[in-house]
Order: C-alpha cells, then sequence, then structure tokens
C-alpha cells in the first residue's frame, strides 16, 4: 500500500470513530507505531487530524465540512471522474435522491448551479447543497450514523417510503452478480429504501470495490440499472457483471 493511500484511509478511520490510537492503527494497517505517528504528525500537519497522546481524533471542525471528507477520501481521481459522468445523466427538474458517501458528495459538487429536487441523508452533502440556489432541498432525517455522519434507522426509512423521485445515486462497498453490498448493517436499510423510492437506481463504485462481497447485501444487481466505475475496472470484471443482466456500464 502506497504511502498517500495509508494516510487517506488512516484520516477516514479517525474521521468515522472520532478517534483511533496508535496501537490500533499500526494492527490495522500492518505497519511499526512509529510509522503510524509519523503518518498521524503528517495528518495534523493538513489539518485532518488532531494528535493527542495515545493517538489521534477527529477535527471537530473537519468533521463537519465536505471538503474535509474530499480531501480524506481514497481515489479521489476515480471518484471525481465517477461523479462527473453521473451528472451528465441527470437533467434540469429532475427528483434525484443522494446517498451519503464521498463520491455522492463529489456528485454534489456538479449540482451547485442545477435547478433540480435533491434529497439527501448526509450532514456533508447538507452543509454543500444548502449553499446552491436552484436547488430544493429536501433533508432525509433519522437517527443519526455517526461514522459517517448520514441519517439512517425507521424514521429516515419511513419517510421515504412515502416519496418517489426519478433518479437514485447510490454509494456501495462491493458489487458482484450477486448484489450490491455495504460494510454497515446501519446503512444497508436506507439504501434499500433509496431503491425502492426510485424510478432509476445508478449505483457509484470506482474500480476497487467491483468483484467484492461486504458484509450486508441490500439488493439484487438485477435492481440497478446503472453502474458508473472508472478506467481501473477491467473488462472480465465487468463483462461477468453484464452477463445474462440488462446492466448498463459507463466507465469514466
Amino acid at each position: 500500500m502506497l504511502i498517500d493511500e495509508r494516510r487517506h484511509l488512516i484520516a477516514e478511520a479517525v474521521l468515522a470513530q472520532g478517534a483511533a490510537t496508535v496501537a490500533e492503527l499500526s494492527d490495522r494497517f500492518g505497519v511499526s507505531q512509529v510509522t503510524i505517528r509519523s503518518d498521524l504528525e503528517a495528518l495534523e500537519t493538513q489539518g485532518m487530524v488532531k494528535r493527542n497522546r495515545g493517538g489521534a481524533v477527529a477535527n471537530r471542525i473537519s468533521r463537519y465540512t465536505p471538503a474535509f471528507q474530499q480531501q480524506s477520501s481514497v481515489q479521489p481521481d476515480a471518484k471525481r471522474a465517477i461523479a462527473a459522468a453521473a451528472a451528465e445523466r441527470i437533467e434540469d427538474g429532475d427528483w434525484v435522491l443522494l446517498d451519503a458517501g464521498s463520491t455522492t458528495l463529489y456528485l454534489a459538487d456538479h449540482l451547485m448551479h442545477r435547478r433540480l429536487t435533491v434529497a439527501v441523508n448526509s450532514v456533508y452533502s447538507l452543509n454543500k447543497l444548502v449553499e446552491a440556489p436552484g436547488i430544493e432541498l429536501i433533508v432525509i432525517g433519522g437517527l443519526l450514523h455517526r461514522p459517517a455522519l448520514s441519517f439512517t434507522g425507521d424514521t429516515a426509512e419511513a419517510f421515504l417510503e412515502r416519496m418517489h423521485f426519478d433518479k437514485a445515486f447510490i454509494g456501495v462497498n462491493g458489487v458482484t452478480r450477486r448484489g450490491v453490498s455495504v460494510n454497515n448493517p446501519a446503512e444497508a436499510g436506507i439504501k434499500r429504501r433509496m431503491i425502492d423510492a426510485a424510478s432509476q437506481v445508478i449505483v457509484l463504485a470506482h474500480a476497487a470495490k467491483l468483484g467484492v462481497d461486504s458484509l450486508v447485501r441490500f439488493a439484487p444487481l438485477r435492481e440497478v440499472d446503472l453502474l458508473i466505475t472508472d478506467r481501473g475496472a477491467s473488462r472480465a470484471v465487468r463483462a461477468s457483471l453484464t452477463k445474462d443482466s440488462s446492466l448498463e456500464v459507463v466507465v469514466a
């Protein structure tokens, strides 16, 4: 793993948990504690984390700043390309569901000067799109899932059961022929309801997520209309996903 990639992942881990110890990070990434301390020092210099005696804590202001999640995301160039391709699928006047995640946050950048109705369950996307003059913004409230700063749970899911949208843009941790999946059960329910609430389901996933089965599968692949990925996705992997399927795959 490259140094920059490891530091991105460390920043994401500290952001998600609010804090992490040197020992925990050393075990997780398989490097020495000396290396982790060096990584944390570099991340503190960048304003991403604040070091303490045993490790680091998330910068309180940065945790609620959209730019921080973008800065600390893995594969940022791929995610930007995917987001740009996703934005081309949105027409003025659309009713859009925007899932939580760093790729969908990049997509929000492209919507700032559009005329749309957009529903979000992410604090990050909310903070960004509240400044967009042409966006009619709907906030999906519920239980705050702190690791992702997104709203989930029964209240959020019940809200979506009464709504209908033209397009839903969904972030995932894994895509296989068996379906799309995430690492955390808390997020699976809200993603399932987003799929049910939309006429067109568009999954955004960079190449490293293809062929991966994560912990919780929340929808079969047949319920996904379009997958947007990046040029790192091999033809063989893309072919395996579209075999005997109506799934459309776009490479950004």
